[in-house]
């Protein structure tokens, strides 16, 4: 008995690593780039959640942790249409730079490959906002402040799903 329920779990648990490329919008000049993973539990047919994590370079390099939504708009099939969202924390470890909310919900369909792979791409939106400390400092004075970023983009992406 224990080892049907573990086959279970098993199934239930899949794998997802994603390479997102970027177009900022107005506000920003710079092509985010984004390598993500995640770990993701199938709570019903159509919808899985769990966590994930990676490395996203805007301006500096950020580390985000987020949690993960999937939503297949129909049953499963070889295409299959689906919403998902990604919504955390990116962190910065550079000095004088603090990382801020992460947010990027996407669209896309997925192509199911042999046994539990399947491909995907999506196209999204992708919110990153941090802080970073600049200064200013000639022979008289020195003057710090803080500046707000908030990096919007459009996003487009390509998954594995394992």
């Amino acid at each position: 008995m224990a080892q049907l329920q573990a086959q279970t779990l098993r199934e239930k648990i899949h794998f997802s690593t994603n390479l997102t490329l970027g177009m900022p919008l107005a506000d920003s000049d710079v092509k985010p780039l984004s390598l993500l993973v995640s770990a993701e539990y199938q709570l019903h047919p159509r919808l899985s959640a769990g966590l994930g994590s990676g490395i996203s370079k805007y301006d500096h390099l950020m580390l985000p942790v987020f949690a993960t939504f999937h939503w297949h708009v129909s049953k499963p099939h070889r295409f299959t249409p689906f919403l998902g969202c990604n919504i955390g924390h990116a962190f910065a470890p550079k000095k004088h730079v603090n990382g801020g909310f992460y947010l990027s919900p996407s669209v896309g369909v997925s192509y199911k490959l042999k046994g539990r792979h399947s491909l995907s791409l999506s196209v999204g939106y992708e919110l990153q906002e941090y802080s970073q400390l600049l200064s200013c400092e000639n022979a008289r004075f020195l003057t710090q402040y803080v500046e707000d970023i908030s990096n919007h983009a459009i996003t487009a992406s390509i998954g594995f799903t394992f």
